[in-house]
């Protein structure tokens, strides 16, 4: 009997117990994208972020290289420098012979006896005719014969000037067969030299010199995208040095086989560096400009237009991408400093209703 009534009490406790009513757990509010999924990230002030980095090389001022070439067919007698040598501007390179220029020297030297005795027969004649002794035909026949002699020297002179030489050289170049010496058009180190004693050459040919001389260097630089307005930019060098720059121009085309846009700054200060070291050119932000740095992940598509999920707002708002390098993208907007987005725009948008601010 005593453990009958024991059972009935547990069955009875049991039974007490499933009719009591169970209290569901409230729904928790819907307040946008969970924190644990998108989790918000400020938006900051772009000082120091670098948003581009492109290679760069220092490239020579025009008047800094110099090259050596005849110009008519020459062959070389002899040569006065060798690899490495200092060279002033006017310096003796190479002697060559240059026939066409034996011909002009020859032509102009004869045009110049015929004009002189074609000028004193005008001047007998004229003074003949004051007489009566002389007829006007006579006159014209001389004053015709001195204008084709001044014909020739003139064509003559134009060969002379094309070779850099002109009536004062004439008598030199005759009585040499067309010797002439090539001098550096620049001052600087010889870097080139091709010259072999007897070779022919030609002006469409190699150079027998090239002569590369000092001069402040420019910057160019080769972005995969255009910088944005207003962004400062700074040459880095090998060694980390850096220059600020100043930019000069950007290529209105990109190029065809890489897509790259090139572009051309002057240094604030003079590049104690070879022309030709490579290095980079590194884009900053405009810091009195109204973009705002976040990571490139909180910018996403919505319908074409570039977009981040606000959490002040709890809605998309638009925003236009100035660049993007690496995880970072400086974009302007209705955005400020301090104004937290979602960090993974595509995983916000995607629950987040509401139009695009």
């Amino acid at each position: 009997m005593k453990a009958r009534g024991i059972g009935f009490v547990v069955v009875a406790l049991f039974l007490t117990a499933c009719a009591r009513p169970e209290v569901a757990p409230e729904p928790a509010a819907d307040v946008g994208p969970k924190s644990a999924e998108t989790p918000w990230v400020a938006a900051r002030a772009p000082g120091g972020l670098s948003l581009l980095e492109a290679p760069a090389e220092l490239v020579p001022p025009a008047g800094a290289r110099g090259a050596v070439v005849p110009s008519f067919s020459a062959r070389i007698t002899k040569v006065h420098v060798e690899h490495g040598e200092r060279v002033d501007e006017g310096a003796p390179i190479a002697d060559v012979v240059m026939p066409e220029v034996a011909r002009a020297a020859g032509a102009f030297a004869a045009a110049g006896t015929r004009i002189g005795a074609h000028g004193k027969r005008k001047a007998q004649l004229e003074a003949l005719r004051k007489d009566g002794l002389a007829k006007l035909a006579e006159i014209a026949e001389v004053e015709g014969a001195l204008a084709d002699a001044s014909a020739a020297q003139q064509m003559a002179l134009a060969t002379l000037k094309i070779a850099g030489l002109g009536p004062k050289d004439v008598a030199a170049l005759v009585s040499s067969g067309g010797l002439v010496t090539l001098k550096s058009p620049v001052g600087g180190v010889v870097t080139e030299l091709d010259a072999a004693l007897g070779e022919s050459r030609e002006p469409t040919g190699a150079p027998i010199a090239r002569i590369e001389g000092a001069g402040a260097a420019r910057v160019e630089a080769r972005f995969s995208q255009r910088p944005p307005p207003g962004a400062r930019f700074v040459f880095v060098a090998p060694l980390g040095q850096t220059t600020a720059l100043t930019l000069l121009s950007e290529a209105p085309s990109t190029n065809g086989r890489d897509g790259s846009v090139a572009a051309w700054f002057k240094p604030a200060e003079t590049i104690g560096l070879p022309h030709g070291t490579l290095g980079k050119v590194r884009v900053s932000p405009d810091p009195g400009g109204t973009a705002v740095a976040i990571p490139a992940a909180a910018v996403t598509l919505r319908d074409g237009v570039a977009v981040v999920f606000s959490r002040k707002t709890g809605a998309p708002l638009s925003v236009k991408v100035l660049s993007s390098s690496g995880a970072d993208a400086l974009v302007e907007g209705d955005l400020r400093p301090g104004d937290e987005v979602a960090a993974d725009a595509s995983r916000a948008l995607p629950t987040a209703g509401g139009d695009v601010d």
